[in-house]
């Protein structure tokens, strides 16, 4: 039985270089001035991932 695109796994929606960078801002505004801890770190390395992809798509799509 083969898989529809219906039936399938979805691909997460991409989010626009806007929306990434203002979830990165969001995150950093909401730790405030206090010391990093390693989840915060893991974290904000997947959002400045998502908002580096975000740009690179941005460029892609453009061109």
């Amino acid at each position: 039985m083969s898989t529809t695109p219906e039936q399938g796994t979805t691909q997460p929606r991409r989010q626009t270089p806007a929306q990434a960078n203002e979830a990165l801002r969001a995150f950093v505004r909401a730790h405030g001035d206090r010391p990093w801890t390693r989840k915060e770190l893991a974290e904000l390395d997947r959002l400045r991932v998502l908002w580096r992809e975000a740009e690179q798509e941005g460029m892609i799509t453009a061109a």
